[in-house]
Formats: C-alpha cells, structure tokens, sequence
C-alpha cells in the first residue's frame, strides 16, 4: 500500500506537523507495510509550501504546485491521499486531489482548525480572522470530497462538522502528534509540602498575545500568595513586561524546567504544547490544559489535572484557583497515566493513520 502525505500552505510547515515527517513515524509506516510519499504543495506564487527536511533517507518526495498533485498520485500510485495543513487553506489540494479518484483523508489539528462560529463576530476584522468569508464558503464546499478524518481532538473534529465541513466522510478516529518518549522517572508523585504551589509555563515559541492572555488569567484569580509562576525560558521577559510575582527562568528542557514545578500551565489549545504536557504527566506532575486541542485528550478531567473553556482568560484563572486550593489536600491520582502517555509514541500513532488509510474502499490495491 502506498500513500500521499501532502503537506500544504504555510501553517502545514509549522511545528505542529513536523512530527508527521520524522523518522520513527515514517519508519514505523514502511515497517508496517506502507510505503509513504512525501508531497509539498505550493498553494500559488506567493504561498510556497513547507519545506522542512523529511528525516528519513532514501523516501520519495515531491515539492510542486497544487495543480501538479493529481499526476503525482498517478505517477506513484498512490492507493491514499493524506493532508495536513489549515482547513481554510486546502479547498484547491482537495479539488485537485479528487481528480485522482484516490481517497482523502485530512488531518484535523488544533492550529489551522476553523475558529466556533457560535459565537458572534464583534466586527469585520474578527469576521475575516474566523474565516467566515469566500475562502471559508470554497473549503467547505471542496471538503465534501474527503473520506474520512484523523483528528488530534474530539473538539475540533466536531466544530468542523457542526459547521457543515467533510460531510461525506465516513468515519473519525483521534489521533495525538507523535511526541519525544518523555524521560522515565518511574519515581511517586511529589511529596506535598505545606508551601506555595509552583505553576509553570513552557514553550520558546511564545508571542506576545498568549503570554498576555497567561497574565490576564493570572490577574484575574484575585488572590495574592496561591502560588508562585515561573515562565520558560528566560528570554520570555523579554517580550512582554512581567509582573513581580512571574520570574522567567532558563530552562533546556521541560523535564529540566518540570523539576522546579509542581503543575503545568497551558495557556492556549495548541497541539505544540503535547510534548510539555506528556513530560509533565511523566514527572507526575498536574496540568492545566483547554478543553479543546491533543491535550485534553490525554489528561483526564479530575485525574491528572485540569481543563477549562478554551480562550477563556476568566475560565482560565478560575481553574487556577481550583488548582491552588486543592493542591495539598486533594492530588491527583494520576491513573491510567502511563497509558496515556504511550498513545502518542510515533509507533502507536503510524499505527492509528495505518488502520484509517486501510478501513476506506477505493483504494488501489483493493
């Protein structure tokens, strides 16, 4: 069997789906009997596709423009036709890749995923960043000739359907981005001392506007010695002016940076943070994540921490209160962690794309 990972548009060489081009998921594709096809898609002239390395040698891969992907999958072969990227992006790859009368599957992930449409628009500029215009009406249309989905979240899978997008799919099934094998510590849970609890926040790659928001929640909670913050790494300071109760400290890793921290926060649904938050659930410590994105998936309500409505600031600092108070008295028990964390080992999650691109008819080997 051979299948078409197309890559597409500029969020599809982001961070969030490099893992899918990494040695041991690709590796763990060919050993399973799949033989996979790397495709970078210019979406027009002035929106070059990813070029990120695909780190296993020897893979075939192409780096073309949109109109060029039904030859390519005729040319391989392809028995599946995989995409990743932002929805609003993709109406041409999936008009161009129907013409290969392959099936398409697309992969649902916290960034690039269309924005609730519950909720009214407070102007034209909020308008256009919801996607609610021309391009959103051509997605949802091309979308109809997507089979089947593999999404990082429940709650971004069914926001898509809620509002009217892959109506023809068959099927969905959730998949968390591979993340590293988290450091074993195979030590209990931290002693519970009567001192302030320690939150952290990690992520190099955080702008302005999420660290606000992280500050905001934090005013909100209206309380004064709950607990201490620390932000990673350092540079943070440097971005936003922080208040005298944060301290930014460096850290190489997040296991270094969780040894210092009793619960990880998450300030945004973005699937990015899986690999803090895994390596917290490893450390065994609590984590505060929304209830939206990969890492609400794994951290079970009550169990190993915390979820509140995403984009909520308000929300946000409530569960911070919640956390803060019952941080000494009512731990966590963390079961089924392990479990957990082994979902999003490359292997395990091949194997969930694997059985996907199998279970749909059509294909060229059937």
């Amino acid at each position: 069997m051979k299948a078409a990972l197309v890559f597409a548009g500029r969020t599809a060489a982001g961070t969030t789906f490099r893992p899918y081009r990494s040695r041991p998921f690709l590796a763990t594709l060919a050993a399973s009997g799949i033989e996979p096809v790397v495709v970078d898609v210019d979406l027009g002239p002035d929106e070059p596709g990813p070029c990120t390395p695909v780190e296993l040698a020897g893979l075939v891969g192409y780096h073309n423009a949109v109109d060029r992907l039904p030859l390519i999958v005729a040319q391989e072969r392809v028995d599946v036709v995989q995409t990743f990227g932002a929805t609003i992006d993709l109406d041409p790859v999936w008009r161009h890749a129907a013409r290969a009368a392959r099936p398409i599957l697309h992969y649902v992930a916290s960034e690039g995923a269309i924005e609730d449409g519950s909720t009214p628009a407070s102007g034209l500029i909020d308008l256009a960043r919801r996607g609610r215009g021309l391009p959103h009406v051509r997605a949802r249309r091309a979308s109809r000739h997507v089979s089947a989905l593999i999404g990082s979240n429940r709650a971004d899978i069914g926001r898509h359907v809620r509002d009217g997008f892959f109506p023809r799919a068959r099927f969905s099934v959730v998949a968390p981005p591979p993340a590293p094998r988290p450091v074993s510590t195979n030590g209990p849970s931290p002693v519970l001392e009567q001192r302030l609890p320690v939150f952290g926040f990690h992520d190099p790659d955080a702008d302005p506007e999420r660290l606000d928001f992280l500050l905001r929640a934090v005013a909100l909670t209206g309380q004064t010695g709950l607990f201490a913050l620390r932000i990673a790494p350092a540079a943070l300071a440097e971005r936003i002016a922080l208040p005298p109760s944060v301290t930014a400290v460096d850290a190489v890793s997040p296991e270094a940076f969780l040894r210092d921290v009793d619960v990880l926060i998450v300030p945004r649904a973005d699937d990015r943070a899986l690999a803090a938050v895994v390596a917290a659930l490893a450390a065994r410590r609590s984590v505060v994540v929304p209830d939206t994105g990969a890492a609400a998936e794994l951290v079970g309500y009550g169990r190993r921490g915390l979820l509140y409505a995403a984009g909520s600031a308000y929300e946000l600092a409530m569960a911070l209160n919640v956390m803060a108070e019952a941080w000494t008295n009512r731990p966590f028990s963390f079961e089924g962690v392990d479990e957990a964390i082994a979902r999003t080992a490359p292997e395990a999650v091949a194997a969930v794309f694997a059985a996907a691109w199998r279970r749909l008819p059509g294909r060229g080997d059937a």
